[in-house]
């Protein structure tokens, strides 16, 4: 079982758990301080995809080379592994309300500027880097502050549940974003998408002021550096089995499932399914479709016991669907397979996120939580060995390994960490 942390004295609602298993997809939003982050979320989402939709358009509309667009989209992540240790420390040190206060006035402002040099006809290819990089440092800063504010606003029987619903609004602006997106440039010009995420920014930035959590005594970890307040959240990791063993967990999709969906689907969906553009967007949006209803399946199950099962099992299942759409040729069936393998990718992930944010006490939770973002980092990585694999036997051959591998290392974990799938809350 997972032990009790720490009294979170921030928590701001308090309610009596319920022994007794139950449905309830949307309880967290009966919590007044969770409602206001749930909507800066869910606007947070929404501003983020309309962005990499219209940077991408952007750098193709330039330059017609598939290898800078490439190239500004992995910009994005470049950053995570300084910003996101860097969101988790700050994150423990100050009041993480006004620290997400400044992150999206900052990230506002960028985007307002941005929109003003995209509109005046002077954008650059390299205006492209420049912004794509700093906007992906506050994305990814913002990651584990945003996440660690989440225990603060609902509960403790609730934070599955408010997990899965942030996780929910992500994935339903990932269905609708792009086309919006695409609407938007095509009528309105490419200028407009950043008006629209910076004023966006500014509304964010009003529901954070209407969140109230009780202070925390800070005190102890200004006594540390920056530095210091780090290897601290790391010595913490090593000394918890299962919460090191929930972060390695969590490095398994960022190698081997999610890099080889979004890398070789356009590849197969062309050299085995032999369909067009239009045959693409169905298969991404039955992956998201998928994702979403996943995330409310979780949610719904917030107060079901066995979580460090529900976890082996949908993590397993996110590998196996891999190696099921290996041996898919019919586009319908392909469409399927991507669907449940969205559903467990994301009940995989939500359950790991609030395993992980349950068993951590606050003092630790952002720093702990950025260590779990740095799974975004190992993307590149595990793009380049699929790519490589599909280059040498083909996107179906690419499936099946990197299936094979996801589902092997999760059995080989749950075997190792013999308390991961005995896990009860």
């Amino acid at each position: 079982m997972i032990d009790e942390p720490l009294t979170d004295s921030s928590t701001a609602t308090k309610s009596e758990p319920s022994s007794k298993f139950r449905l309830s997809t949307f309880s967290s939003l009966r919590h007044r301080n969770y409602r206001y982050l749930f909507a800066s979320t869910f606007m947070a989402s929404g501003g983020n995809w309309i962005q990499q939709i219209t940077l991408s358009w952007l750098a193709w509309d330039m330059t017609d080379s598939a290898l800078i667009v490439g190239a500004v989209t992995a910009s994005r992540g470049l950053p995570s592994l300084i910003t996101s240790p860097l969101g988790g420390v700050l994150s423990d040190r100050m009041d993480r309300r006004q620290l997400i206060l400044v992150i999206q006035v900052v990230l506002g402002v960028l985007a307002l500027g941005f929109a003003f040099l995209v509109s005046s006809g002077h954008l650059q290819v390299w205006h492209l880097f420049v912004f794509t990089f700093i906007s992906g440092a506050g994305w990814t800063m913002n990651n584990p502050v945003r996440q660690s504010l989440v225990p603060d606003t609902v509960p403790r029987e609730d934070l599955m549940n408010a997990v899965a619903l942030n996780s929910a609004a992500f994935q339903l602006f990932r269905i609708i974003g792009v086309v919006l997106g695409g609407w938007l440039i095509a009528f309105t010009g490419p200028s407009t998408n950043f008006m629209i995420q910076g004023i966006a920014y500014i509304f964010m930035a009003a529901l954070i002021l209407q969140i109230h959590v009780p202070k925390r005594d800070y005190l102890e970890s200004k006594k540390e550096s920056l530095l210091e307040n780090f290897k601290g959240g790391v010595n913490y990791v090593r000394s918890q089995e299962i919460t090191l063993a929930l972060i390695l967990l969590g490095m398994v999709p960022a190698l081997f499932v999610m890099p080889f969906i979004n890398a070789l689907l356009p590849v197969f969906n062309d050299e085995v399914l032999g369909n067009g553009p239009e045959g693409f967007g169905l298969l991404m949006g039955m992956y998201a479709a998928g994702a979403m209803l996943g995330t409310f399946v979780l949610a719904s199950l917030q107060n079901f016991p066995h979580k460090g099962k529900l976890l082996v099992g949908a993590a397993i299942a996110s590998g196996i669907t891999l190696v099921a759409l290996a041996f898919t040729s019919w586009g319908p069936l392909s469409m399927f397979v991507l669907f449940l393998s969205g559903a467990a990718h994301m009940m995989y992930m939500a359950t790991n996120n609030t395993l992980i944010q349950l068993n951590t006490p606050p003092e630790f939770r952002g720093r702990v939580l950025s260590l779990f973002f740095l799974d975004h980092a190992l993307t590149p990585l595990g793009s380049l060995f699929a790519g490589y694999i599909a280059w040498q036997y083909g996107s179906p051959v690419a499936f099946f390994v990197g299936g094979t591998i996801a589902s092997s290392m999760v059995i080989f974990m749950a075997f190792k960490f013999r308390a991961l799938r005995g896990t009860r809350v």
